[in-house]
Order: C-alpha cells, then sequence, then structure tokens
C-alpha cells in the first residue's frame, strides 16, 4: 500500500446576534516542488477541480520545499518556506492541508464535498485587506472584524504575499511542470506571523504590514492572503485584496437533519443580515434534489417565498428566517439549499446554508466524502453502481447521501427508519473514522445491516506499522461487529472474485476484476472471517478470502473491493441485489439461519473431541459440510432425510476457528464453532 495523504424589517446587531456568521474561506496551504514527479501528476487535477471552479470562493497558498531536487520558487526564500514545513510537519509532496487542521491530504485527495463543508461552517470573523502601492514598496493593511461572537483562545495573523501565477517557459525542475499557482513569496510580519487579540463581537481592529517589491516578481499578479490561526493550527478565516466584498450573513439552523413523514411539514429556523456598513440588495434562491412531490418554501423576515426573491436588507442588520419542507410520498433523502448571493457583486462567494428531511427511506447508500490522491473527486463518484444494484434488487425507498451528512444524521437520530446502510468507500482515505464507527454500533445494536465495499479499508484499520488510521476501536469494530480480520495488501493475483458455491452469493460465480486504479494501485484486501463468520468471496477460487458476511444480531457483508472494481454491470447487480435480498430476509439462507437459530447451537463449542450439531427437525434431504477458516472442507456427509443430531470427531481437527454448513435442497445456513484441544 502506497501512501496516500492518501428589505424588510430590520433588527439591528447587537446582543441577539450572538453566533452571526459571515462567509468562511476554504484555505488550501499546498507544499509543492517543480522537482517532484507525484506533484506533476496531482496538481492539475487538483488546480482543475478545486481552483478554476472557485477562483472567487477560495484560497490557495503554494509553500515550495527543498526538496526532492532543484526548485527556484523555493531558492527565492528558503527560510520561510522551511518553517511553513516545519510548522505542519510536512515530511513528503504534495501534501495540502485544508484550513490548517481540519485535513490534510494529496491534492487528488481534496475534493468539492471538503470546500463546501468549510463554507458551510462560516465564520463569526471578517477579514479585509488592502495594498497600498508606494512605489518600490508596499502598505498592507488588515481589518479583522468580529461579526459574531469571537472564539476563544490563542491567535496569530498571518499576511502572505503570493505571485498568483508564474510562468516558465522551460520547466525550471525535473517534473515537467511550467505553470505554478499562488507562490509564497513573503510571509509578513514573519515566519511566525502576529500574535493578535481577536475583537469583541461588533469591533473590529486593523493591522498594519509593509514589504518591498522583488525585481524578480511579476508585480501584476502579486496579491496579499491573510488569516486567522489558532495555535491548535485551526484556521478561523481568511481574507485576502482580491476578494469580492460578500456581507451577507448566516446563522445556520440549530438542527439540519431530521427525520421526517409524507405530509409532515418540517421547519428550520435560522438568521440572516448584512454585516456591511450600507444597504445592500441580496438574491434569495431556494434550490432542492428532492422529489416533485415533495415542496419546499423560506420565510425571510415573516414574508413567505416560494421563488427567488430580491431582498434588501439594511447595513448591520439581522433578520429571522426559515426554510419549510414537506416530503411527498417518494421516499428520499430530500435536501433543500438557501443560497444568498450579493445583486450588486455577482462574483462574490455565495452564502448557502443546507437542510435535509429524510422520509420513507430504508436502504441507504453513504458515500465517503475523502479522496485518495489518485483519482479527481469522492466517492460519490460511484454511487450509481449502488443505485443501480438497488433498482435491480426491486427497491423502491433508497437514496443516497455523504458519509459526512450521515455522521450528521445518525448524531441528531435522523435515521431512525432507515433498515440497512451500504457504505461507498471504494479507495478513499480515510474510510471510517472513529466517529463514524462509534456511531455505526448502536444502528447495529438496534438491528441495522450494513454493507462495506472498498480496496484498502480493512488495511488502514489494520495495519498499525504502515496505515496513518489504524485504530483499536476500528479494529475491535471490524471484529466484533464485523466478523472481518485481514491477513494482507492485495496485489495482482487477487483476481477473479469467486463466490463460496457453499454460500448465497452463488449468482455472482465468478467476477472479474479490474485494476481501476491503475496498476501501481491495486490491493484487494485479503481478508479473514473472525468466528461466526463466513466468507462469501474467495480470490481466483483459492483460499484467499476477498468477502464476509455475518450475523451477529445484525447482518454485515463486507468486500475487499470497492464495487466500482467489479468488471460486469451484470455482476455488480447481482452483489446488490443478494445483499438486498439477505438484509431484508428475501432469500431461503436467511429463512434457514432463521430457522437454525431456533434448534439451538452445536454444543460443545469450543469443542475438544467432538461437538453435538443440531440438525433434527430440518425437513429434507440434509448434507453437513465443515470448513476451515482459509475456507477448506474438512468433512462433508450426507445425513439423509429425517436426520439426527450429529456427532462430529474433533479429535483429529487442528486447533482452530471452524463453520459448518446445512444443506436440504434450496435451504441452506452455517455456524462456526471452535476448535480447542
Amino acid at each position: 500500500m502506497k501512501k496516500i495523504y492518501l428589505f424588510v424589517a430590520i433588527l439591528l446587531l447587537g446582543a441577539n446576534q450572538l453566533f452571526a456568521q459571515c462567509y468562511k474561506y476554504p484555505l488550501f496551504e499546498h507544499f509543492t516542488q517543480a522537482s517532484c514527479g507525484p506533484c506533476a501528476q496531482q496538481n492539475p487535477g487538483f488546480q482543475s477541480s478545486i481552483l478554476d471552479p472557485n477562483p472567487n470562493s477560495v484560497r490557495h497558498i503554494a509553500y515550495h520545499t527543498s526538496w526532492p531536487g532543484t526548485d527556484p520558487m523555493y531558492s527565492a526564500n528558503t527560510t520561510q518556506s522551511n518553517d511553513r514545513v516545519s510548522y505542519y510537519g510536512v515530511t513528503g509532496v504534495p501534501d495540502v492541508f485544508l484550513d490548517g487542521n481540519y485535513k490534510e491530504a494529496q491534492p487528488g485527495g481534496m475534493t468539492m464535498t471538503d470546500v463546501n463543508d468549510v463554507i458551510s461552517k462560516t465564520s463569526p470573523i471578517k477579514i479585509v485587506v488592502s495594498d497600498v502601492d508606494n512605489g518600490t514598496s508596499h502598505d498592507v493593511a488588515v481589518t479583522v472584524k468580529s461579526i459574531g461572537e469571537p472564539p476563544t483562545g490563542s491567535f496569530k495573523l498571518v499576511a502572505v504575499v503570493i505571485e498568483r501565477f508564474i510562468h516558465y517557459n522551460s520547466a525550471p525542475g525535473t517534473n515537467g511542470e511550467k505553470d505554478f499557482p499562488n507562490v509564497m513569496r513573503k510571509i509578513l510580519p514573519s515566519s511566525n506571523g502576529q500574535t493578535v487579540t481577536l475583537p469583541a463581537q461588533g469591533e473590529e481592529a486593523t493591522y498594519n504590514f509593509t514589504y518591498d517589491e522583488d525585481a524578480s516578481w511579476n508585480m501584476d499578479t502579486i496579491g496579499v492572503v491573510a488569516f486567522i490561526q489558532k495555535s491548535t493550527k485551526e484556521i478561523i478565516n481568511a481574507g485576502s485584496t482580491f476578494d469580492i466584498p460578500q456581507n451577507a450573513i448566516i446563522i445556520a439552523p440549530a438542527l439540519n437533519i431530521v427525520d421526517g413523514a409524507s405530509g409532515n411539514a418540517e421547519s428550520f429556523d435560522f438568521s440572516t443580515g448584512n454585516s456591511g456598513d450600507t444597504d445592500e440588495d441580496f438574491i434569495f434562491s431556494l434550490s432542492t434534489d428532492a422529489p416533485s412531490d415533495w415542496s419546499g418554501s423560506y420565510t425571510i423576515n415573516g414574508v413567505d417565498y416560494f421563488a427567488d426573491a430580491t431582498i434588501t436588507m439594511a447595513g448591520n442588520s439581522q433578520l429571522p428566517a426559515a426554510i419549510h419542507v414537506t416530503p411527498g410520498a417518494t421516499p428520499a433523502v430530500g435536501r433543500y439549499t438557501l443560497t444568498i448571493s450579493s445583486a450588486g457583486n455577482p462574483d462574490a462567494p455565495v452564502m448557502m446554508t443546507t437542510v435535509s428531511v429524510v422520509s420513507g427511506i430504508t436502504d441507504l447508500i453513504v458515500s465517503n466524502a475523502a479522496g485518495n490522491g489518485v483519482t479527481d473527486g469522492d466517492a460519490s463518484t460511484w454511487q450509481n453502481f449502488f443505485i443501480d444494484g438497488l433498482d435491480f434488487a426491486g427497491s423502491t425507498a433508497h437514496d443516497a447521501i455523504m458519509s459526512t451528512d450521515a455522521i450528521n444524521a445518525l448524531n441528531h437520530g435522523a435515521l431512525t427508519g432507515v433498515k440497512n446502510l451500504y457504505l461507498n468507500i471504494g479507495w478513499t482515505f480515510p474510510g471510517l473514522t472513529d466517529e463514524f464507527v462509534n456511531l455505526l454500533r448502536p444502528f447495529l445494536d438496534n438491528g441495522g445491516n450494513l454493507m462495506i465495499t472498498g480496496q484498502d479499508v480493512a488495511w488502514e484499520v489494520f495495519d498499525n506499522a504502515n496505515s496513518p488510521y489504524a485504530t483499536q476501536n476500528k479494529q475491535d469494530f471490524f471484529t466484533d461487529y464485523l466478523g472481518v480480520g485481514w491477513i494482507s495488501d492485495g496485489n495482482s493475483t487477487n483476481k477473479p472474485l469467486t463466490a463460496n458455491p457453499s454460500d448465497i452469493f452463488t449468482a455472482v460465480p465468478a467476477a472479474g476484476i479490474v485494476a481501476y486504479y491503475g496498476g501501481s494501485y491495486f490491493y484487494p484486501d485479503q481478508l479473514s472471517a473472525e468466528p461466526g463468520a463466513i466468507p462469501t468471496f474467495y480470490y481466483n477460487n483459492t483460499t484467499r478470502i476477498a468477502g464476509v458476511r455475518s450475523d451477529y444480531g445484525h447482518k454485515v457483508v463486507f468486500l475487499g473491493i470497492g464495487l466500482e472494481m467489479v468488471a460486469s454491470s451484470t455482476d455488480k447487480n447481482n452483489i446488490m441485489k443478494t445483499t438486498y435480498d439477505w438484509f431484508h430476509g428475501n432469500i431461503t439462507s436467511a429463512e434457514f439461519d432463521a430457522a437454525m437459530a431456533t434448534l439451538g447451537k452445536n454444543y460443545p463449542n469450543p469443542a475438544n473431541d467432538f461437538t453435538i450439531i443440531p440438525v433434527e427437525g430440518i425437513n429434507g434431504d440434509v448434507t453437513l459440510t465443515v470448513f476451515n477458516e482459509l475456507g477448506q472442507v474438512v468433512f462433508e456427509k450426507h445425513l439423509g432425510n429425517n436426520a439426527s443430531d450429529f456427532i462430529l470427531n474433533t479429535a483429529e481437527l487442528p486447533e482452530g476457528a471452524y463453520h459448518y454448513r446445512i444443506a436440504s435442497g434450496e435451504f441452506h445456513a452455517s455456524r462456526t464453532f471452535v476448535v480447542a484441544h
């Protein structure tokens, strides 16, 4: 596994605006180098997917490092480049930090979900930056205004002079890159920034700095990005000399996702306003992805709106507002986003707040919001494979959301009607956070079922030596709740995906696996089945386990590959249909498993010389098969009709975990036992 780092009536500002929030710029601090091969591979994708589509809504600073080779942009200011590297503890390039400590990843691991998540958080601090040209020197003024109650803590104000675009006719390093955006030229007043005390709510403070021009700079593209950073490295907000004024404010709803029901109206109260000093017109627009039989509207200062509206808000004002959602009969996770844009400054960043209602959904696809550093985007790129599979299975009550939204929903009890979760992780990092795992436990304890698919998901959980995401908490979850263990990283021989002929996925006898991320990134996890779990798939019809299912009072299906790696759409659909049918009790093995539960388990367990397997009462012609933990058959016997309980001799079996399968016509079920001499 290669490391992936993956107007209307006015309410004046005052005590009632305790939590007023303004636009928050996502700030990417990007460590790169002109002789870094992976930088040349990933930087263009970051440019096209993050920077180019968001010229006015995100901010970016590129620090060039001393390694791995020649780089004149590093050589131009070695001390401050090194200082910023040390501050973040950067050990490899490319490496990107979003809002200080919000997220660290390679450029390809940053997604629009990350951008939108940061913007949605808003900030109580507004930063305005100016740069006055005095000839060969410049005066920089940074005004810090507390729109809402400022956070507590220790803070630094850092102002960075950047050259917004540098082009070389010939590549200055060895990686072929000629174009470099937002290169750090100088940090003001020093690498450490300036210690500041945030002004009280409604107050502002201005800080002044100077810098001299450098003959090597193209002054036409020089700008200044300033930001407030907490001692925890969290960035409170940023501003720049090239910002387009955005004066809208939002105080988001305290709860933005709820469990709903058809015909029942839900309202989300929040506040909006104008942080500018003069009256300004703002365009309000409500959009949704909800089905056509759902309805939504919004209220601003007691006036209801069912379409776009231009509203004049006085300077330094705040207005009460609400979003109203009424679900229809169609099951969905209905998302409603209210955007607020400046009528006079159409290019200014857009303020927004999103609310969601979950209604009628039993099966929910959850796509990981992270990326992988090789392919652009997050796991939602592949969620249509899951949607197609559930459509194929006949489901009429499914939808898809991002993992960040799922965590929010689980935290607020908004998924009470959801019985089955399908985690689309693919090859993204981290695949599972401790926070998510801690929310999945009660979901499963309450009878929920879970499917997880993804390459390296088990690796990142179990490989303590090489994975930066391995934790004991997640390992315990895998073994105790999922029945999944990990043997090794995969390789090119781990294909095709071969169904265990003694289990429920026989509709997928042998599915081709493709190197979806390229041959250099092919890691289908080799798994182990914990006691009570059953191998569902192997690689290349061998003993290497590719998939596991378990029923510990909740049902789990886990695949060591992502669904996007399955070559055939037919096989994808059959994997999803079989999982759906088992979760919903629509397939015979699930019925037989339930029958087995009434007959009782084998005993003694653990076994020494023997164990008794209860089969009396099972109708039909019974066959007993015993497998070791690698899925190899170690015993098989035809017991016939009206079979009695069977005594299995275990004296000669090596110590370890085994599972037995009882088959009778179209019914089959399995249990697990342990041999301990």
